[in-house]
């Protein structure tokens, strides 16, 4: 199934993809996920179930790209296959959108066709994209929406 979400971070586009990329910082906002967590190598590791029954155990990896407005990921194990892009597109100074193309399939056909008929995996992310999007409008103590990154510290003696 395709799934994809705009959703717009008030921030620098850098800024975006950092706070994307750190799972810790917004991992509790899932609801109804199990677990969540940044493995050392990287990977991503989510547990959840669904109200039908199906018991969702997915690792995702990033896959390497040329294009740096873009995070290319896919699923390197898990009963889900997953293929996934966030794309960043600087809109104003202080305005990132954010585009999430999700392309999924249940590996086991039973449950394949449970969700088909309804459609609760679709559901089920939508929820948690939504929250998502309410805790990224909110603004990061210490950091203002308009906020550049920080510059390097120049060290050189005069």
């Amino acid at each position: 199934m395709l799934l994809q979400k705009t959703f717009h971070l008030h921030t620098l586009k850098e800024v975006a993809k950092a706070r994307l990329g750190n799972l810790a910082g917004y991992r509790r906002q899932f609801a109804e996920v199990e677990i969540a967590v940044q493995t050392p190598e990287g990977a991503t590791h989510f547990v959840f179930r669904l109200p039908w029954g199906f018991r969702a155990d997915v690792q995702l990896v990033q896959v390497p790209g040329e294009n740096p407005a873009q995070t290319l990921f896919r699923s390197s194990r898990g009963n889900i296959e997953v293929l996934g892009v966030l794309e960043y597109f600087q809109i104003q100074p202080s305005l990132t959108e954010v585009v999430l193309t999700l392309d999924y399939t249940i590996v086991s056909p039973f449950f394949r066709i449970v969700d088909r008929l309804c459609n609760g995996m679709e559901r089920f992310l939508n929820r948690q994209l939504a929250r998502l999007e309410t805790y990224f409008d909110q603004p990061v103590e210490g950091i203002r929406a308009d906020t550049h990154l920080p510059s390097p510290i120049n060290h050189h003696p005069k």
